[in-house]
């Protein structure tokens, strides 16, 4: 019968990509571990204008709150999937409603389990991904970790796309001559992957927070 259960839930939850605008529950541009050491968390200079991260913030105190039980049942999710090479991080509609998990390949009977267990009230959307969460991760701490994997290019951050279609690398600045375009196709060459969509951003410096 709980088989069953998953099987009817599967069905209602299975989506295709960009099927709805969600906000992230964690930070997209997660900091990526150094070898031998711990994640390093940052901040990047210079920030962008702060009139419009002010907004964003105002908008994001005046959503609802996540209630408990839907932190327990996220807190449950990740904790029993990650580490698995298929799980991305999921995300939170604005409303609360609606919670979109990223996974690549046929979901597991585990995480139909999961999505099963979810409180009655939310709608759960699995998006599939094009890529490997676990792949595109590793891709972006080779992109930040190699020195001079492009020449010339001062790689300050990097972070997987939310939705497990690329990666993205900032930079402290753009080399003359040379546009961002071209700096993601020499990116994607570098890491031997060109078929993975890079979309390089200036960023500035990456100045760790003390603590």
């Amino acid at each position: 019968m709980l088989r069953d259960a998953v099987t009817r839930r599967r069905r209602l939850v299975l989506a295709g990509i960009g099927l709805c605008a969600v906000v992230a529950l964690s930070g997209c541009a997660a900091a990526v571990p150094l070898p031998g050491g711990p994640p390093v968390e940052a901040e990047i200079l210079p920030l962008d204008d702060s009139l419009v991260i002010k907004d964003q913030l105002r908008e994001e105190l005046a959503l609802p709150p996540v209630d408990l039980e839907t932190m327990q049942w996220l807190d449950r999710l990740q904790g029993e999937l990650t580490g698995d090479a298929n799980f991305g991080s999921p995300s939170i509609s604005k409303d609360r409603s609606t919670i979109t998990i990223i996974w690549y390949g046929t979901p597991s009977a585990r995480l139909e389990e999961l999505v099963a267990a979810a409180p009655e009230k939310l709608t759960v959307v699995i998006q599939p991904a094009v890529f490997r969460p676990a792949e595109l991760n590793e891709l972006t701490q080779r992109a930040v970790t190699i020195p001079g994997l492009v020449p010339g290019v001062h790689v300050a951050m990097g972070s997987p796309a939310p939705d497990a279609s690329g990666i993205t690398i900032g930079i402290v600045e753009l080399p003359a001559g040379r546009t961002l375009e071209q700096l993601g196709t020499a990116f994607a060459q570098a890491l031997h992957r060109p078929d993975v969509p890079i979309t390089v951003e200036v960023s500035g410096t990456v100045v760790p927070i003390n603590g």
